[in-house]
């Protein structure tokens, strides 16, 4: 069996709608490692609900006025800048459904954004509160 992810709580930002976004994302990854969908289609979802996840991120970061917004918000535009080019490639017959490339780069921008990024924000956010 694929390795799979899974959610702990230590990946928990302390917003609800957030946490079940990176649940879902992990979700999404996770299916690419079974063949009973199409790679290609839970790759767009995957591309799809990522960019949704980042506008609302972005959004409470604006709103609890995070001082580091601009450099999250770059490693989102790369993150979406490189799947987008995986999504391409694929379709263009260059990556294999079975590449693992992809889903280890997929594995490793995750956890290391949310266990290491997200929770900067996180960390911020409870500092500033009384």
């Amino acid at each position: 069996m694929p390795a799979t992810m899974k959610w702990t709580e230590a990946m928990s930002v302390g917003v609800e709608d957030l946490d079940e976004d990176h649940r879902q994302l992990i979700h999404l990854i996770n299916a690419l490692n079974y063949g009973d969908a199409d790679f290609a289609h839970i790759f767009n979802q995957l591309l799809d609900y990522t960019c949704g996840h980042f506008e609302r991120e972005e959004a409470f970061l604006e709103g609890i006025g995070y001082p580091g917004i601009s450099g999250h918000r770059a490693q989102h535009d790369a993150f979406a800048d490189q799947v987008s080019v995986m999504l391409k490639r694929h379709k263009d017959g260059i990556v294999e459904d079975e590449d693992a490339q992809v889903k280890d780069f997929l594995w490793t921008w995750l956890k290391g954004h949310i266990l290491i990024e997200d929770l900067r924000y996180t960390a911020w956010n409870r500092a500033r509160q009384p």
